[in-house]
């Protein structure tokens, strides 16, 4: 499993601007059969990163195909840098080292 998190700060207009955008894209995003889970989540403390954003993918080939897609391009390469400020992109590989899952499927 390979997970894109997304460091995302709100940009000086505030969280309602980014929020309403948001709204406007998450079914385009949501989308492509490539996508596993799409996941948000605030800062409880509202310091940075306001926001990260997981996209959850099976493998590295998938987590490829989705990003080369057009209509994701636009979205999270020519629209999110103007809705929102300081973002970072990790890219990580989900491993057995700790496996308690409680979440009910």
């Amino acid at each position: 499993m390979i997970k894109y998190v997304y460091e995302i700060d709100y940009p000086p207009e505030g969280k309602h601007r980014y929020l309403d955008w948001v709204r406007s894209i998450s079914d385009a995003l949501q989308a492509p059969g490539e996508l596993r889970r799409l996941a948000s989540y605030d800062n409880v403390y509202s310091a940075s990163p306001h926001r990260v954003v997981e996209f959850t993918f099976d493998s590295p080939e998938d987590a490829s195909r989705y990003f080369d897609r057009k209509e994701i391009g636009l979205i999270l390469e020519g629209e999110l840098p103007m809705q929102s400020a300081n973002i970072h992109i990790k890219v990580l590989a989900l491993r057995d080292d700790y496996s308690k899952d409680t979440v009910a499927g």
